[in-house]
This record gives C-alpha cells, structure tokens and sequence, in this order.
C-alpha cells in the first residue's frame, strides 16, 4: 500500500483557542468554516471562523439553549443548524440565520436527525439525514426555507431505478452537481439540473466523507480503519488504497474527515490536514 502526503492546514487551538467542541465545515468555495461552542450556564455560546486564504473572518453570537452542529454561509449571511430538534420542548425550528454582527434575521425548520449541510452560490440548502429520519434522506431548500426538493418523491419518479436512503453517510454538493452516498448499499449518486447518474457497488463500505473531481473519487476510511482513504475511479472502477501520513511521513490516523468539492479535509484532534485533487503533486503522484 503507498502513502499519500495530507498537508497541513490549520491548527484549531491557534485560531480559536481553549473551547469546549468545535466542527469543521467547507463553503462552496472549498474555504474553512470553524464553528466553535462553549457551554455557559446552562447555555451555548459560538463563534464562526472563516478562513480565507489565510485571513481569517471571526462572527461571534449570542447564547443559545440549543447547540448548534453545522454552520454555512447563505448569501452574505450566516446559516447555523442542530442536528437535533426536541417536540416534547417544542424545539422544531432548529436553523437560525444570522448576520455578520450576530443579530438574528429568521429561523427555519429543517427536521430533525441531520447528518449534513451545505449551501450553494445561489443560496440552494442541501440537507442530509441519518438513521433516525428515514422519511427523506436528503432535501433541498430556498433561502426563505421552502422546500424545493425530496429524495423520496425523486426516488418515485425514477420509478425506484434509484434506492431509497436509509442513512446518508456522506454529501458533497458543487457548483453543478449534488452527490451523494448512502446506507445500505452504498451507491454514488450525483444529482444536477440534466438528471441523475448511479454508480453501484462502490467497493468502499461505510466512508463517512469524500471528495470528487472529474471521473475521480476520493473516500475517507470506511468501517476498517482510520488511517487510509481510497481512489476510486468512476470511468474504469478501480480502487487504489493508500496510507494517510503527515508531511514528515507519519502515520496520519485522522479522527474522521469532510469534503467538499475537490478537497478531502482530514481532522486529527485539533489539526486539520487537505488533499486536494486539484493540487498539480497529487495529479503527477496519485492518478
């Protein structure tokens, strides 16, 4: 098995200092958003860091009694969801936009057991869900929170040519196409304004994050082990396996990964690694 270099990227503690959680997300422009959460009296205080080549943009919001899990960019705004809502403590609205002072413009409802989300240049909201609501796998919404797209109904309207979702593992949406890959079988599909494609059996089981590039996909670990990721071409389905090292050559045995787009982010405690596709090296090394 050969290695492949992870560069590293930024370090959290560095940027944000001493908190008590913090989760990554990429923009649609492949940049760093840093979502960071401390716990005060029984509230959830968060800051935003983006990062942009280099420069980085600090929004700093009021206290919350829910912790928020994702955090995207919508329009010059700020998008902010929990992965969780509660009826019972009539916690259904779970998405608040801010703006950059921290002031809140609206909220949304989103449902509850979200996986993932990412937004687009045109402000589409791609939502992604787990085991515990089986009742989409995947949505769409506009910026005023209207729902544009199911995958249920989608699945329907294919005549079931496509399987429904159980969990949806991993999502990677660019500017032309929403991809996506899910439980129980494992398909890759890829969504777009012309259609749809299927790739069945892809030969990588449970991978929690990929990024995509042409016929070329790049998956994180999947159930077996933390330090590799696998090269799957979509043209001649072949996989290439390779061991995760950092740029001295050690063992990089990341803790779980994101993708967006052509960039594979791999995070190791309070550092986070880049592969990109795109990169000339990992063109000439790796392809």
């Amino acid at each position: 098995m050969n290695d492949i270099k992870a560069s590293h990227y930024i370090n959290v503690r560095h940027i944000a200092g001493a908190q008590d959680d913090y989760r990554i997300s990429v923009d649609f422009d492949g940049n760093i958003v840093l979502l960071t959460e401390q716990k005060v009296q029984e509230r959830y205080l968060h800051k935003v860091f983006h990062v942009v080549n280099g420069k980085i943009n600090k929004i700093e919001l009021p206290s919350v009694l829910e912790a928020f899990d994702f955090v995207q960019p919508l329009e010059e705004n700020w998008l902010l969801v929990s992965a969780r809502t509660d009826k019972e403590e009539r916690y259904i609205r779970n998405g608040t936009l801010f703006d950059v002072h921290g002031n809140v413009l609206k909220t949304f409802e989103f449902d509850d057991a979200i996986q993932d989300l990412q937004t687009t240049k045109d402000s589409d909201i791609w939502v992604s869900y787990f085991d515990e609501n089986m009742d989409s796998g995947l949505r769409c919404y506009d910026n005023e929170g209207v729902r544009t797209f199911d995958y249920v109904d989608f699945v329907i309207q294919t005549g079931r040519k496509v399987p429904f979702i159980s969990d949806c593992y991993a999502l990677n949406v660019t500017s032309k196409d929403t991809n996506i890959y899910y439980y129980s079988d494992f398909p890759l599909v890829t969504l777009n304004k012309t259609g749809y494609k299927i790739i069945r059996n892809v030969p990588i089981k449970g991978s929690h994050a990929f990024a995509i590039l042409n016929d070329l996909v790049m998956f994180s670990h999947g159930y077996d082990h933390r330090a590799v990721v696998y090269l799957y071409s979509l043209r001649d389905k072949r996989r290439k396996k390779f061991q995760t090292v950092n740029q001295i050559g050690e063992e990089l045995k990341y803790d779980y990964a994101v993708g967006r787009g052509s960039k594979l982010f791999l995070v190791k405690d309070d550092d986070v690694y880049l592969i990109d596709m795109e990169d000339e090296k990992f063109v000439k090394e790796y392809t």
